[in-house]
């Protein structure tokens, strides 16, 4: 049972706003008078299962999120990220209390993921030991050559699109990114790790939410205000 287990939750917030061409680190961009990252933290605040949650930020942001975090009834700590969402990963978990025995990872810039979506994500974990969040494409996909030529067209049944939340055991993720770290690979969300190093365990998917979408662009803003002015009618 996952009630005698100590959980950590990580939550990546280094990243910069540079596919915006703004001045402004994105977890820090103001969606209808909030910041990301605070509707973020609004949502992992109120999931009492986790005995600790751990900010990755940017040194240069370190007293905007002192002054965020003040703001809240609980306990959160924050580290300095890295120059890439996988290795300010790896330093999240790092710093993780060396009790913790499974931890939950997520995008800081994923603000609308529900608490319904983290309690199903952990919810898995009794039964394995990698959880991710996705949806099934809603579009057909196309593999490319390095031209731009179509190759293949795959079953787009059996296609989906990865997010945050995941979830796993904590020594095995922790093992694998001191691998991974020392490698030439490259993944692009944590649950990667398991197709170089640990094929032999099973990765479960958990319907995520079309709404929980991960920040990066313009048009992820104007989708971000319209969503929360929805739900705040």
């Amino acid at each position: 049972m996952l009630d005698n287990k100590f959980i950590s939750a990580v939550i990546t917030a280094a990243g910069s706003g540079r596919r915006m061409n703004s001045q402004i680190n994105k977890p820090f961009l103001n969606i209808r008078g909030k910041k990301i990252i605070e509707l973020t933290l609004d949502t992992l605040t109120k999931i009492d299962i986790f005995d600790e949650i751990i900010l990755v930020i940017r040194k240069d942001d370190e007293d905007e999120i002192k002054k965020i975090i003040k703001g809240y009834d609980r306990e959160i700590k924050y580290v300095y990220g890295s120059n890439t969402r996988e290795l300010s990963t790896f330093e999240g978990l790092k710093a993780l209390n060396s009790k913790c025995e499974l931890v939950l990872t997520h995008d800081g810039v994923r603000p609308f993921a529900s608490r319904e979506l983290f309690y199903r994500v952990l919810e898995d974990l009794k039964s394995y030991k990698a959880v991710i969040s996705a949806t099934k494409t809603k579009d057909t996909i196309k593999i490319v050559d390095e031209d731009m030529v179509v190759d293949f067209t795959p079953n787009r049944d059996y296609v989906y699109n990865i997010q945050t939340p995941q979830a796993f055991d904590k020594k095995i993720l922790f093992s694998m990114y001191e691998k991974y770290v020392k490698s030439e690979f490259k993944i692009t969300d944590d649950s990667q790790l398991f197709e170089f190093f640990h094929r032999d365990i099973p990765v479960k998917i958990v319907s995520g939410e079309y709404s929980n979408i991960k920040i990066t662009t313009r048009e992820d803003i104007l989708f971000a205000e319209a969503y929360l002015a929805e739900k705040r009618i």
